[in-house]
């Protein structure tokens, strides 16, 4: 009896590896992206998980022996080699940290197609060995379980510890500067970056069954840049390029408050994102206060000369299991059926997180794009980027398990979100009188998954203020001459169509290294 409860402890802490891993094992690069350490509460509900599953799986053992006799016992050794899967995936996530392709990077090499072969076949090899191996196997994994139970101990003994000493101080944000008094209300910009938005999906090879309205109309009073390329392959880059005005090579996460940069032909190595010159503080040297709603960088912990600041995580696993003990308790136990993208029960935690922020994201920008105490506001909006949550067919956020189809969802979320903000401005009186760029940070990675082609151009939507006609710029440039565009705006520099793409063409040589 002793020996069964140790092997059933012992299965149900290594159900929940991962889970351990992320509470327990996260470096300095880990923690950058958190909102804060993992909570005292975290670590209570993942001991009481463990030990109701421990509990729930020796009273199992202990019914199958009182019950299953002679050749009926198979099935209990089954169970046995089939519940395998739990840790053997918990142990697969764990591993994917330093081999991606054991995650959501395996669809990009294979393929959806792929990835589904993939799994069949693993299926196939281990229906086989439960059918003619169970007896051996179920054996071999109660010896190896009962082996690792002291392992429990101290998994158990380090959350304690770390419950105790839980610590937030270092992931508080930069307080904000006070308001500018009497600042100047106009030029006014308005800067939105939609993750991931992806130019020939938008407009070139658009899905049949796609239709986008608002960015339809939006181009056709805007300057619209169809040769516009993004300032990094991907957010981690792109965003420190666009708000420095300057190209970044690679960067290194660096505890909770500092992000490293490699300037692209700068200074030979990695300097703090901290301490380079911004879009922000370059805005407040001209009376003007400044706003950022950030989605992926904790921007406010890091960036100076910002008058107002909140940022918000990518959805992970690790941060969409809710706040208290009663979210987190059952959360905890469902997330060991699904990863970001996938569940069993059609719709991933992630997903609901992913939701949740874009809602909390939507409702801010729309107060901050009516408020004219603010002279520069940037909002760095989460979609189209998965998860993806939104159902384009019924309006509502029902999607699920969709990794690669759900972006065209995602766009007509972001037409969505276009359209209600434009909505918005249009009914304070703000939309007229306000310069407004919706743009990228790298076209969607995946496309060629879900069509076969790709294109490195991302959208570069400017509406000037007072504009009402198209205008059409086709020059390539990189997008990272944004924060140099925009000051040029807010200057008085730039005032229409014709002022705009004459600074295009005198700069974007430059963006390109020319």
């Amino acid at each position: 009896m002793r020996r069964a409860f140790l092997a059933a402890l012992s299965f149900a802490n290594l159900c929940y590896l991962r889970i351990w891993s992320e509470l327990l094992t996260y470096s300095r690069t880990d923690v950058y992206l958190m909102v804060t350490p993992p909570k005292p509460v975290e670590y209570i509900a993942l001991i009481a998980n463990v030990l109701l599953a421990a509990v729930a799986i020796w009273g199992l053992s202990i019914l199958a022996v009182h019950v299953l006799k002679g050749e009926n016992f198979r099935f209990a050794e089954m169970a046995v080699v089939l519940g395998l899967c739990i840790p053997l995936n918990a142990l697969r996530a764990v591993l994917s940290k330093p081999f991606p392709y054991l995650k959501s990077p395996l669809i990009e090499l294979l393929g959806v197609r792929g990835v589904f072969l993939l799994a069949a076949c693993l299926a196939l090899a281990g229906l086989l060995a439960l059918v003619f191996f169970h007896r051996k196997l179920a054996t071999a994994a109660i010896v190896a379980l009962t082996a690792l139970s002291p392992f429990c101990a101290v998994t158990f003994g380090q959350a304690l510890w770390k419950a105790a000493h839980y610590d937030a101080r270092e992931y508080a944000n930069k307080p904000p500067l006070p308001m500018i008094g009497g600042a100047r209300k106009f030029p006014r910009v308005l800067w939105f970056i939609a993750d991931e938005w992806d130019y020939r999906l938008s407009f070139v090879d658009r899905d049949p069954s796609l239709a986008l309205p608002e960015l339809d109309r939006l181009r056709k009073s805007a300057i619209d840049a169809g040769n516009a390329l993004p300032p990094g392959p991907e957010t981690p880059i792109s965003i420190p390029g666009y708000y420095g005005g300057r190209l970044i090579d690679w960067v290194v996460y660096d505890g909770p408050r500092e992000l490293l940069v490699w300037p692209h032909k700068g200074e030979g190595h990695l300097v703090p994102w901290s301490a380079q010159p911004n879009v922000f503080q370059r805005a407040g040297e001209l009376g003007v206060n400044t706003a950022l709603v950030e989605w992926f960088h904790p921007a406010c912990r890091v960036l100076s000369g910002l008058n107002y600041c909140t940022w918000r995580p990518m959805a992970m696993q690790y941060n969409s299991m809710g706040d208290s003990f009663w979210q987190i308790l059952p959360h905890q136990a469902r997330s060991l059926f699904e990863t970001t993208i996938f569940s069993l029960f059609g719709r991933p935690l992630s997903a609901e997180q992913q939701t949740n922020v874009y809602h909390a994201i939507l409702r801010e920008a729309e107060s901050l794009a009516n408020n004219t105490d603010f002279g520069l506001t940037l909002v760095h909006l989460p979609v189209p980027h998965a998860p993806h949550a939104y159902n384009r067919k019924t309006g509502e956020f029902t999607l699920g398990n969709a990794p690669i189809a759900g972006y065209l969802d995602s766009l007509a979320l972001l037409d969505r979100s276009v359209g209600e903000i434009r909505r918005s401005m249009e009914n304070a009186g703000t939309w007229d009188s306000t310069t407004v760029l919706f743009t990228s940070d790298h076209p969607y990675r995946e496309a060629e998954q879900l069509d076969g082609k790709s294109d490195p151009r991302i959208p570069y939507l400017l509406k000037l203020a007072s504009q009402k006609e198209p205008a059409a710029y086709t020059p390539q440039f990189n997008a990272v001459l944004t924060a140099d565009l925009l000051m040029a705006v807010l200057r008085g520099e730039i005032s229409d169509p014709a002022s705009a793409t004459a600074w295009l063409d005198r700069n974007r040589a430059r963006s390109l290294g020319k």
